[in-house]
């Protein structure tokens, strides 16, 4: 009978013993589940700020893209005036302030400075994961490579460089101040007809800057190309970023 008793003590011991580690090992799970639950929490917030600022810089983009699109019109307007007066100076007297305008900023840049400094700071600090949706993530990437592979086009200011060079001494310094100081707002020029005229005589007299009118044309005419193309890409993603949000 004694035998017995110990036998029925030390199975209710070790069956104690048992339920004990079978609680701990169920209060670890149950700890790590619940830090599971909250680091997917944080990365889910995480995500959420993220595509608030992606869409943010974004729409930024949208913005500077317009304003490339508005610039890159403007040039080809200047290239098409300038033709025009090197056919006929006399030309140049119905729009004395643009003449001027033209000849200095036919050759600003049209490009936008974008910075894609969100989607960089995922990539550089290794987040970009965070963005569950495979689309997304794919999207960004062509868009940023692509812009990344024309602003080295796009930026190219060989032309830019050739012609400056070629029309060096056509303007005053006070008029290339001006226009510089007005960023090219020929609203607040005074130009006199007999002044654009002598100006468009003496560029069309300058057979090599002439010569170059045509590749500023191609120049802004593929800026304004890949930039609308740009634009659109941006606008798509931006509305998948709308979704996934109204869908958090």
């Amino acid at each position: 009978m004694l035998e017995r008793m110990r036998k029925n003590f030390h199975e209710a011991k070790y069956a104690t013993l048992g339920l004990e580690i079978l609680v701990v090992i169920v209060g670890i799970l149950i700890a790590f589940q619940i830090d599971r639950w909250a680091e997917t929490s944080r990365d889910r917030e995480r995500e959420h700020q993220y595509l608030i600022r992606l869409k943010a810089d974004l729409i930024l983009e949208t913005g500077q893209m317009d304003d490339s699109l508005a610039y890159a019109e403007s040039r080809l307007a200047s290239v098409m005036l300038l033709t025009r007066i090197v056919i006929d100076p006399a030309a140049a007297a119905e729009q004395p302030d643009e003449v001027l305008n033209a000849i200095e900023t036919v050759t600003w840049e049209t490009f936008p400075q974008i910075s894609a400094f969100v989607y960089g700071e995922l990539q550089s600090s290794g987040q970009l994961g965070l963005i569950r949706s495979p689309s997304l993530r794919r999207a960004l990437a062509s868009h940023y490579v692509f812009i990344d592979h024309e602003s080295r086009i796009g930026f190219d200011n060989d032309i830019e460089d050739l012609f400056v060079r070629r029309v060096t001494g056509i303007l005053t310094l006070a008029e290339l101040l001006h226009i510089e100081a007005t960023d090219g707002d020929v609203k607040s020029d005074s130009t006199s007809a007999a002044r654009a005229v002598e100006v468009a005589r003496v560029f069309a007299a300058r057979a090599d800057a002439v010569a170059l009118l045509p590749s500023l044309a191609q120049h802004h005419t593929y800026n304004s190309k890949v930039i609308a193309a740009g634009r659109e890409r941006a606008t798509l993603i931006i509305e998948e970023i709308d979704s996934l949000l109204e869908g958090q």
